[in-house]
C-alpha cells in the first residue's frame, strides 16, 4: 500500500524500555520502599511503646489491689511477665514498700528520651513520655 503515506520506518521502532527509565523507575522504588520501611519501623516502636505503657499500668492496678487486700505490694516474679520483644522490665522496692517498675525500651538509643519509663504507686516518669 505505497502511497497511502501510513507506514512505520522499521529501522526506527523499538520495542523495551531504555537504561534511563529503568534506572528511574528503580529510583522512585526505592524512595518509596525506604517511606515505607520508616513508616513500619515508627508504627512498630509505637505498638512496643503502647503495650509497654498498657503492661506498666495493669502492674499498677495489680499492685493497688494487693496493697488494699494484704497492705503489701507484689514483688515482680509474682506478677504477669511482659512478652515485650525489646523492652526489659525492672522492679524496685524501698524499705518502707513502696514499689517502682521501669520498662527501658531497648529499640530506643541510649539517653534518648522516654528510653525508660517508669510507674509507681505515685507516679508516672518522665511524666512527658505518658
Amino acid at each position: 500500500m505505497e502511497g497511502n503515506g501510513i507506514g512505520l520506518d522499521r529501522q526506527n521502532f523499538r520495542a523495551g524500555f531504555t537504561l534511563v527509565e529503568a534506572l528511574a523507575v528503580l529510583a522512585i522504588v526505592s524512595v518509596l520502599s525506604l517511606a515505607t520501611t520508616r513508616a513500619i519501623i515508627s508504627t512498630w516502636q509505637l505498638s512496643q511503646v503502647n503495650q509497654v505503657k498498657a503492661y506498666l499500668l495493669s502492674v499498677q492496678s495489680m499492685q493497688s489491689r494487693s496493697w488494699l487486700e494484704t497492705g503489701v505490694y507484689l514483688p515482680l516474679t509474682a506478677l504477669p511477665q511482659a512478652n515485650i520483644d525489646k523492652v526489659s522490665i525492672a522492679q524496685t522496692m524501698s524499705q518502707n514498700g513502696e514499689y517502682e517498675v521501669a520498662a527501658t525500651l531497648l529499640f530506643k538509643k541510649q539517653g534518648e528520651n522516654c528510653r525508660t519509663i517508669k510507674i509507681s504507686e505515685t507516679s508516672l516518669a518522665p511524666r512527658e513520655c505518658w
